[in-house]
């Protein structure tokens, strides 16, 4: 959907709240990384609120009825008691979403009933827009023609069926926060719930309604991306290890949660205890959950039961795969089912097989995190977090492309940094949330969002609506040059050169967070010489005249950094040491001098994967670039500590944070920030590259190496079906 289209489905409804929150001052809920975090709002924190309207169809009459629905924070729909969808993805309230759902088939004549269970978190952190005063919903019902209708004055014949809400406080659930104030822990209480809610035959008399929330000042346009894909599963194992207690194993990694049905006393007490990983007890010499997770988030949760069976129902999602339950004496587990959540994904439609040793694997766990990771943007992690970083997304939106075949996902997370531009100077680190964590590493990276969406659409309208921040984020570094066009003490932003601090192959610069010592030095300005460059591969493809003179910096970035007796760059001015990252960048953008490219390939050869995982993706690039495939393959499979291999060896089902579970402190354990794999593997060894002036779209230049004996990668592009095989080493490409 183009910006045109957006605007005409824009949607100005009568918004709903509660009294608690109907005569609140709502706030700006952007809050800059150095600015005070705290709200002058006094507004309850981790609010459920249970709304129902009540609806009568004398006859459906093949007519389709579709419901347009919203809001702040977050909602759950049920109709007639049926799980119908969930959302919206969050947004900021200057371009906020609603969804439109097709409710004909839950319907019935007679009475019915839509039930909306609202969510209200309070925090400022990085995954909604809250701790704002802003709590409501919206809700329209249409029902459009019937089959027997003529399409003539569609509009006129669409008609709308009045909806009037009734609410209740939920108290059933409680709990304290977890992560980085992200999420709170779901105590759950049966006694103060009734399963029933959701149905038609509810008694709501006591309920009240709900009232216009006069603040509102939302733009309502359509979620641009599909809405959630949920389902439920059985998890892999299921063990009884004690009289009153069970060990659940999904087998692989998950986001989501479980649903419980049980029997027992009320009041009877179920703890349940999430984790990634398991840890081995001296005293008993038995595994448990490891709750007390590396990510920093403490999934430890307790449900007490109410009259005859009840059911234990999360709201919001985990990261995890073991779940440990421990009840008291009378309790009775009925049934026990994993709920699992992420943007829909055809896990069939990219796959690759191959006898070489642990490449499928890689691409198996790097695929996997990539699915989870997707939620309603591209998060960094589904545990701590939960947040969409700039630097993260340019990765993981690459290698979700790949795998889906779709961008949609990938405009609106252009989209929607894009927004933060007037907020945010210069653009940030994390959007949408309200937390603007300001990294100035990964505001130079977005033009390569631009230019990912460009390679695998060729369309040139959607980049010349968002060129215009490209230029304007160039605009805002520029404050930072000196005379020769190199950026000193960009003191507003974070420079993150690598993450986590311990692989920065001792980078030899002095960094904190976020001003920076003063003085000029290389990661920064590689970065922001390269974004010129990308800036003006944009302008020749969008046909526009040259407006950097980037090659003139980049003269000034060799002549400061360029040791000319080694053949490598320092990491900064009158410096002697060299890292792995003072030279990756340079290789990448292509700032090698050509007499040093061999040194330089070389050199980093030689360190390995001295980096994060992040930062591995462009290390793999820029040798690939240089035209080391072999060698860039034998390091993506190296068997040492530094690499996915190493994540293999430690159990890993999706792609770490780092290299390995003790690399870092507070390690995730699914990043799909770690994907890097997907996209070398497609591109630069199956060797689909993709060049959008080409009839087809891409250029086949396969890269396999010789003693990968055979090789089959399936992958989606555009409307057909890619095929790479090697056999009897002969290599191909089949388009169906």
């Amino acid at each position: 959907m183009n910006k045109k289209e957006m605007e005409q489905k824009q949607w100005n409804p009568v918004w709903y709240t509660i009294p608690e929150f109907s005569h609140i001052r709502t706030q700006n809920p952007y809050h800059r990384e150095q600015e005070s975090m705290r709200m002058d709002v006094d507004a309850p924190k981790n609010v459920h609120v249970l709304v129902r309207s009540e609806i009568w169809i004398e006859e459906k009459g093949g007519r389709q009825y579709l419901l347009d629905i919203t809001a702040d924070d977050y909602y759950k729909l049920y109709v007639n008691g049926h799980f119908a969808g969930q959302g919206p993805a969050p947004a900021y309230p200057e371009q906020y979403y609603y969804n439109i759902i097709d409710i004909t088939s839950w319907l019935q004549e007679g009475k019915n009933v839509l039930a909306v269970h609202l969510y209200y978190q309070g925090l400022v952190n990085r995954v909604w827009n809250s701790g704002d005063g802003r709590f409501a919903m919206a809700a329209r019902l249409r029902a459009g023609m019937s089959q027997a209708e003529t399409l003539q004055e569609e509009k006129s014949r669409e008609s709308r069926i009045p909806l009037v809400w009734r609410y209740q406080i939920c108290h059933a659930y409680s709990g304290d926060t977890v992560g980085y104030e992200t999420q709170f822990l779901e105590n759950f209480d049966s006694r103060l719930w009734k399963d029933d809610w959701i149905k038609p035959e509810y008694q709501n008399s006591g309920w009240q309604e709900m009232e216009p929330a006069v603040w509102a000042d939302y733009c309502l346009i359509p979620q641009p991306v599909e809405m959630l894909e949920i389902y439920e599963q059985k998890p892999e194992v299921i063990k009884r290890t004690g009289k009153n207690r069970w060990f659940l194993d999904a087998g692989k990694e998950v986001t989501g949660g479980l649903i419980l049905t049980a029997s027992g006393a009320a009041g009877s007490r179920v703890i349940l205890t999430y984790g990634e990983e398991l840890l081995h007890q001296k005293e008993t010499g038995l595994e448990c959950v490891r709750w007390q997770m590396r990510c920093n988030c403490d999934y430890r949760e307790e449900w007490i039961l109410g009259d005859g069976i009840s059911r234990y129902i999360p709201y919001d999602y985990k990261g995890f795969r073991y779940v440990q339950i421990e009840t008291e004496q009378g309790v009775e587990l009925l049934d026990m089912l994993i709920r699992i959540q992420h943007y829909p994904a055809d896990t069939k439609l990219c796959s690759l097989k191959t006898s070489a040793p642990y490449v499928a694997d890689i691409f198996h766990i790097c695929k996997r995190a990539v699915i989870l990771g997707t939620q309603e943007g591209y998060l960094d992690c589904p545990t701590r977090e939960k947040g969409q970083y700039l630097g993260d997304a340019v990765i993981t939106s690459r290698s979700q492309v790949w795998l889906t075949g779709k961008t949609d996902m990938l405009r609106k997370c252009i989209s929607q940094f894009a927004w933060t531009e007037e907020r945010c100077p210069g653009l940030l680190g994390v959007a949408p949330g309200s937390l603007m964590q300001e990294i100035a590493d990964f505001s130079l990276l977005w033009s390569q969002l631009l230019l990912t969406d460009y390679q695998f659409t060729g369309d040139r309208e959607f980049l010349r609506q968002y060129y215009p921040t490209a230029r304007r984020i160039i605009a805002y570094f520029a404050q930072f040059e000196r005379e020769d066009g190199l950026l000193d003490c960009v003191s507003e932003k974070w420079n993150l050169v690598d993450w986590p601090e311990n692989l920065r192959d001792q980078y030899e610069f002095p960094l904190t967070r976020p001003v920076v010592a003063k003085g000029c030095h290389n990661v920064i300005n590689a970065l922001y010489v390269g974004a010129m460059k990308v800036l003006s591969e944009l302008e020749k493809i969008l046909r526009y005249p040259q407006t950097y003179d980037w090659e003139r910096k980049r003269n000034a970035f060799v002549r400061a950094f360029y040791k000319k007796d080694r053949g490598l760059f320092a990491d900064r001015e009158q410096g002697e040491h060299c890292a792995l990252h003072s030279n990756l960048y340079p290789l990448y953008f292509g700032f090698v001098p050509e007499k040093a490219k061999t040194s330089a390939a070389e050199f980093l050869i030689g360190k390995g994967l001295e980096c994060g995982t992040m930062t591995s993706f462009y290390l793999l690039k820029a040798l690939a670039k240089a035209g080391y495939h072999q060698e860039m393959y034998r390091l993506m499979v190296n068997t040492g500590p530094h690499g996915w291999v190493n994540m293999l060896r430690e159990g890993a089902t999706a792609c770490f944070e780092t290299w390995g579970k003790d690399q870092k402190w507070n390690t995730s354990l699914c990043h799909p920030w770690s994907s890097a794999p997907v996209s070398i593997l497609i591109e630069d060894i199956a060797g689909i590259h993709l060049s959008p002036e080409h009839p087809d779209g891409y250029e086949f230049v396969p890269h396999i190496p010789e003693e990968v004996e055979d090789f089959a990668l399936k992958v989606p592009f555009r409307d057909k079906v890619l095929y790479v095989r090697k056999q009897n080493k002969m290599v191909w490409l089949e388009r169906i």
